[in-house]
């Protein structure tokens, strides 16, 4: 039986280069831990995973399989995926060294928010994401996530997206069944009917259903109803808009059509996803501009700030004022005059008149 503890205690040295800090993250496979590359002095992540025993012809298989995507992970350049630099086996584990990303996942953004998030906010999100799959969808051969989901996505500080876990990537080859280094078949919540129920026939469009739910649950905060069970009753997805009445119809259409149930009755690539977001967008827009437009229509104008035109009715008016001013102020300093003038000759004694006719005879 191995020596090597559950989870690796601090100060570990992996592939004598690498020392452990802390775990981020821990599950049945395995855990992510905080290290320090200590050739670049620089924070890394390191993702460990443990074959599972059993047969040791599937034990060689998951190993190959382990390599080879490495292999390609290593060669993947692309801004919301967090660049993976190294592998190496070690006491029987195998480990992915990759670069830090400092954030939240989210996962635990919803766990803690309580109203909707912005629609520009969730759109944004949702373009990246987008970009991102049809990037990898692109490779050759293409490539499948197969488990996209919130704790699988972290946001940074400048609200850039990363997918940060390849655990059950793989190539997709149409003719051919491709195992993956570590089986599992994704999150029930999230992944589609043709991968949970684990037969196979993951393509493109298992890609499109698992960002659908994603996005079904950030738009609502409600984690989206299971792709089996839907199936189960012969429903599709209850309408998001019934829950946030914010989601334009263009928007809603989307989502639905991404978590159909049966593969064929989705878009068919991530360019047809792409063209349709972009209709949701431009109706945000139009949304937002009709709303700018009636918020400005709506403003009352302080009269300080309507401006005055030579000749307008309302210099006209000022100009009448101010002579009607000067009028009065003439008038009453004339009123004044007079009656000082009135007052100064009602004080002064009248002169005695002149006694007329000759002198009288003796």
């Amino acid at each position: 039986m191995s020596s090597v503890p559950e989870t690796l205690e601090p100060g570990t040295i992996l592939s004598n280069r690498y020392q452990v800090e802390y775990v981020l993250g821990r599950g049945g496979m395995g855990a992510v831990y905080l290290a320090r590359d200590q050739q670049q002095n620089l924070a890394v992540a390191v993702k460990e995973m443990r074959v599972q025993p059993g047969d040791e012809h599937l034990q060689r298989q998951a190993i190959e399989q382990f390599r080879q995507e490495a292999q390609f992970l290593s060669v993947l350049d692309h801004p919301n995926l967090v660049k993976v630099f190294d592998f190496f086996v070690q006491d029987g584990r195998y480990y992915l060294v990759m670069s830090y990303v400092p954030g939240r996942t989210l996962r635990e953004l919803l766990r803690t928010q309580t109203e909707f998030f912005p629609l520009k906010l969730l759109m944004e999100w949702t373009v990246q994401l987008v970009d991102v799959l049809h990037y990898l969808h692109s490779q050759n051969p293409p490539i499948l996530f197969r488990d996209v989901k919130p704790s699988n996505i972290i946001v940074d500080a400048e609200n850039r997206l990363r997918l940060i876990d390849f655990g059950i990537a793989r190539c997709f080859h149409p003719d051919e069944a491709t195992a993956t280094f570590l089986q599992g078949m994704g999150s029930a919540d999230y992944c589609p009917l043709e991968q949970y129920q684990g037969v196979g026939g993951t393509d493109q469009r298992s890609d499109i259903y698992s960002l659908g739910a994603t996005l079904y649950h950030l738009l609502t905060l409600k984690v989206p109803p299971r792709a089996g069970e839907l199936a189960a009753e012969n429903k599709k997805v209850p309408s998001p808009r019934m829950l946030n009445p914010s989601i334009e119809p263009a928007l809603e259409d989307l989502v639905v059509n991404m978590m159909a149930v049966y593969k064929q009755d989705r878009y068919g690539s991530m360019t047809q996803v792409r063209n349709a977001l972009q209709k949701v967008n431009r109706n945000l827009e139009l949304r937002e501009e009709r709303a700018a437009a009636s918020t400005t229509s709506r403003r009352v104008v302080p009269v300080s700030e309507l401006p005055i035109k030579p000749g307008s009715k309302s210099q006209q008016q000022q100009t009448t004022t101010m002579i009607l001013a000067a009028l009065t102020a003439v008038m009453l300093f004339l009123m004044g005059w007079l009656v000082t003038q009135m007052s100064q000759s009602g004080s002064t004694p009248s002169p005695t008149p002149k006694q007329s006719g000759s002198p009288s005879q003796p």
